[in-house]
């Protein structure tokens, strides 16, 4: 192009608006922009650790009227918080479990036992997997709740697995901590 020469006045107009929506969307992190650019990930069925012999069910779990992530329905099996990312997209990908139950331990009873790249395996809904690597774990108190690490974006594909821990209060029938497991999508 010449630098004298002019574009169609239409094609200004679009080339401008092109030009001020783009940035904005990605800065936005709209939600079908973001699936576009990372593709097409099915939901997880399974989550395998086989360090501390987890291998269990994946049910979608919905924030509750408070905003709260419930916890699964089931001792034995897990939960996806359906509302943010599918392990293996960019993003926290969350998964919560129980510790225990009355009758005895329950999913993620030895979830404390993980160590820096330790393996975790989610498979999915097209017969795929996702492979994690955990990074670290942390412990926080329940009104301490560190939303932002946890559900927060990343830059790339991340897990969190959260479970009760720390002291249990009687009176209340509730741990007082959250155990949480960072681990950062690998292979």
């Amino acid at each position: 192009m010449h630098a004298g020469r002019r574009l169609p006045g239409r094609r200004i107009r679009l080339t401008a608006v092109v030009a001020l929506l783009l940035p904005l969307a990605l800065l936005a992190g709209c939600g079908r922009w973001r699936q576009e650019i990372n593709g097409p990930v099915a939901e997880p069925v399974r989550i395998r650790v086989p360090v501390i012999g987890v291998d269990a069910p994946v049910q979608p779990l919905f924030l509750n009227e408070d905003g709260v992530l419930p916890a699964p329905d089931t001792f034995e099996g897990t939960g996806w918080w359906s509302g943010g990312p599918p392990p293996g997209r960019r993003g926290p990908a969350v998964i919560a479990g129980h510790l225990d139950s009355y009758r005895g331990p329950a999913v993620f009873y030895r979830i404390k036992d993980l160590k820096e790249g330790d393996t975790i395996f989610v498979d999915r809904a097209d017969g795929t997997e996702a492979v994690f690597a955990t990074e670290r774990i942390e412990r926080h108190g329940k009104d301490d709740f560190p939303t932002d690490a946890v559900y927060g974006d990343t830059p790339d594909s991340q897990l969190r697995l959260i479970t009760c821990g720390g002291k249990f209060d009687k009176r209340h029938r509730t741990y007082l901590d959250n155990v949480i497991v960072y681990a950062v999508r690998v292979g």
